[in-house]
């Protein structure tokens, strides 16, 4: 064995192994996410109320995701502790590598105030999330091939990594709808989504999402532009397909249980 090929599998037993840093941050980044812009939304104002009068644009960009980084580590912790003690989920929430996890859940409370600060952060934030939901829609596809084979019943942490797999899908499509507004800005053409500006534009695209992807549709928040409405068609039709999925798997099992 050569020594490259003797320190490549070192690299991975400690990086790419189940508990190692890699492996858990890519599982695990997009859910702090979602968590971090729960918790965004809930504190941003106060916090940028609360600064002293002295305060600038860049303390302003210094202290939330500070504040917004800590409290998503603090409450993700907990949850890895209520669900891997319950054994909720099979690969999440992953409670043995705690240190991973923290810093882990620290970058994702502040990816969530530099996704729109910035077209590089944007461009990097996004392609993150995206690798990231491609790992899982992987991990994924073969527990859904699973679940669909003949009278296989989902149990409890079945439905826990489908409802994860459904927000790293949110997440993925709220960002690139943020990074289409952005694309559109930089070309100097009109925006992608009537989102708002800032902070609050982020959340907006999140609710958008949540409300495509759950069928809902309000039409307050809508797509302008051409490309805009092929993502939002495609974000669509992965929602519809992912719940009449889901909704199938719930109810076999609830028919098994009764044949049985």
């Amino acid at each position: 064995m050569s020594y490259l090929t003797e320190l490549q599998q070192k690299f991975d037993n400690l990086w790419w192994k189940p508990k190692g840093f890699f492996c858990i941050f890519f599982r695990n980044i997009n859910i702090c996410v979602f968590v971090g812009l729960i918790l965004l939304s809930l504190h941003h104002k106060i916090v940028l109320y609360n600064l002293p009068d002295f305060h600038s644009k860049t303390m302003a960009f210094l202290t939330v995701p500070l504040v917004n980084g800590i409290l998503t580590m603090i409450f993700y912790l907990v949850l890895n502790h209520y669900f891997a003690k319950r054994h909720y989920t099979d690969y999440s929430f992953n409670s043995e590598n705690k240190t991973a996890l923290g810093i882990t859940s620290f970058i994702g409370g502040v990816f969530c105030c530099f996704i729109t600060a910035d077209e590089t952060w944007t461009y990097v934030i996004t392609g993150v999330i995206i690798y990231a939901a491609y790992r899982c829609v992987r991990l994924f596809i073969g527990k859904l091939s699973a679940l669909l084979s003949p009278d296989e019943k989902a149990k409890p942490q079945d439905l826990a990594e489908f409802m994860l797999f459904f927000i790293n899908l949110v997440i993925s499509f709220s960002v690139i709808n943020l990074t289409l507004n952005t694309i559109h800005f930089h070309l100097g053409a009109e925006t992608a989504f009537n989102f708002s500006q800032g902070v609050q534009g982020i959340l907006d695209a999140v609710y958008f999402s949540l409300i495509t992807m759950t069928t809902v549709g309000y039409g307050d928040i809508y797509p302008h532009s051409e490309i805009a409405r092929l993502f939002v068609g495609l974000e669509c039709l992965t929602s519809y397909i992912l719940l009449g999925i889901m909704i199938g798997i719930i109810s076999r099992g609830v028919e098994l249980k009764r044949k049985s």
